[in-house]
């Protein structure tokens, strides 16, 4: 099949010129004022026809009735009508965050049925999707992005959310498996150094990939996670007092297990009667206390 070069119009390509220099384009007044030398009737056809061959698109301006024009961005897609393109221009700049019907509304100055219709085309078309983001309820509403695109993690939850929920049984199993691997590990470095506490305290600290790497060697979940999930896990632990990390980045499992009866559920200064009372270099301190002595022994 032979293709037919379109020539185009002295108009057409002086107004291409100008937009191509305004990335977000032009008011349609600015465009009169920059194209004064075109009549207004070869003006408004060029603009007509540089619309249908979809060159450059129309979008609403900053006043009821106004309007601009830039260069189009994105996709040309086959078939569509100028309103299903224009919204299926804006999805797309959207990319993975999406963006609601509001924000479509604003940007095209369609009306809320318009945009529905238009939806509903795109979606049965496969073109694009709609997504339900997780959060509050401002951030919970619907958000549409191309159907290919893979939606923000923000948007979902990621790996640790199923239908908008968080899995917290998931999350609890995998904190368990990540402290019981820094605890063995933590045992394992004080046997093999009981008689040089440094290099005990040195050999117990891991780097997330290790932990990661026994996650996946185990096989805990069919879920692959990547390191910043698993570094999220750790988060975790460490909000639990389980694990603590070291300014360079490697963890080691705490001398206390997250559990009921942690240490600091069992600090004295919890229960003591007198611990208003209680200052440093007064005769009731810290200092002086053999409660607490015992208390810090255990962590």
């Amino acid at each position: 099949m032979v293709s037919v070069k379109v020539e185009l119009s002295s108009a057409e390509e002086e107004i291409l010129n100008i937009l191509s220099k305004a990335e977000n384009g032009i008011s349609n007044d600015e465009l009169m004022k920059l194209t004064a030398n075109v009549d207004n009737k070869e003006r408004g056809e060029a603009v007509n026809k540089l619309l249908s061959s979809g060159k450059i698109e129309m979008l609403p301006g900053t006043s009821l009735g106004s309007f601009s024009l830039r260069l189009r961005h994105g996709t040309q897609i086959p078939g569509l009508s100028a309103e299903e393109q224009m919204i299926y221009s804006v999805i797309e700049e959207a990319q993975k965050m999406g963006v609601t019907q509001r924000e479509i509304r604003t940007k095209t100055g369609l009306t809320q049925i318009q945009i529905k219709k238009v939806l509903i085309t795109l979606e049965n078309r496969k073109l694009v999707k709609s997504v339900k983001a997780v959060g509050s309820s401002a951030r919970a509403a619907k958000k549409y992005m191309l159907f290919e695109i893979e939606a923000d993690e923000s948007l979902t939850g990621g790996t640790f959310y199923s239908d908008q929920q968080l899995d917290s049984q998931f999350v609890e199993t995998l904190v368990h498996v990540c402290v019981a691997m820094l605890q063995n590990k933590r045992k394992t470095a004080e046997e093999n150094h009981k008689n040089d506490p440094l290099a005990a305290k040195e050999f117990s600290y891991v780097r997330s990939s290790e932990v990661a790497d026994f996650i996946a060697e185990k096989g805990v979940c069919r879920v692959q996670l990547t390191l910043k999930d698993i570094e999220k896990i750790l988060d975790v632990a460490i909000l639990d007092n389980a694990v603590e990390v070291r300014a360079d980045g490697l963890y080691r499992a705490t001398n206390f297990s997250n559990s009921i009866n942690s240490s600091l559920a069992l600090i004295p200064c919890v229960h003591c009667p007198v611990s208003s009372d209680c200052k440093s270099g007064y005769v009731i301190s810290p200092q002086t206390c053999s409660y607490f002595d015992e208390w810090l022994k255990q962590i």
